[in-house]
């Protein structure tokens, strides 16, 4: 019983914090920040699949996206200094799509590569996903060069990376401190 109540709050929290973050990734000004914002989310995600399954984190991760949606589907969305109508729901869109395969590719490589090897290929999978959608959004609204989208789609994905990689070793490490300490 007690179990039961810790893992609904836990589960709770979880969705607490993806809305937080769903709604402050549309509030980010700099590729450094979406890309940390959209990093957290991934890991948060792949920490509720790993507890709770594919299916229970993605419908809370739909659930903190409506919630959101609802919160700044009128956001006007600058980029310098032009409006960017339909950004919001683009970054949604392909936030839960690339979450989705991620999710996927998580629950699929932890049996054979453990939590951290599959946590850092599933984030880098959900990167280059949502790099690849959010390009197409702007290629399809002319809001900026070639050059420009590629230049973005390779600095955004860089931070991604990075920032997956860093998470990654900080998630190795802490693991390991917490075998050793519990032998």
């Amino acid at each position: 019983m007690t179990n039961k109540i810790i893992n609904s709050k836990l589960y709770c929290c979880s969705i607490g914090l993806l809305c937080a973050l769903t709604y402050l990734l549309n509030f980010c000004t700099a590729i450094y920040q979406c890309a940390l914002v959209f990093t957290i989310i991934a890991i948060t995600i792949n920490a509720v699949t790993f507890l709770y399954g594919k299916s229970k984190s993605l419908k809370g991760l739909a659930f903190a996206i409506m919630i959101s949606f609802v919160l700044l589907w009128k956001l006007p969305y600058y980029i310098d200094g032009m409006i960017v109508n339909g950004l919001v729901f683009a970054s949604f869109s392909s936030l839960m799509t690339s979450m989705y395969w991620s999710a996927s590719v998580f629950q699929k490589l932890r049996s054979k590569f453990g939590l951290v090897t599959s946590n850092a290929l599933s984030l880098s999978v959900g990167a280059i996903i949502d790099g690849f959608i959010m390009g197409l959004f702007f290629v399809l609204n002319n809001n900026f060069s070639y050059t420009r989208i590629i230049d973005i789609f390779n600095k955004e994905l860089s931070y991604k990376i990075i920032y997956g990689l860093a998470a990654s070793a900080v998630i190795l490490i802490a693991l390991n401190i917490l075998k050793i300490t519990s032998t």
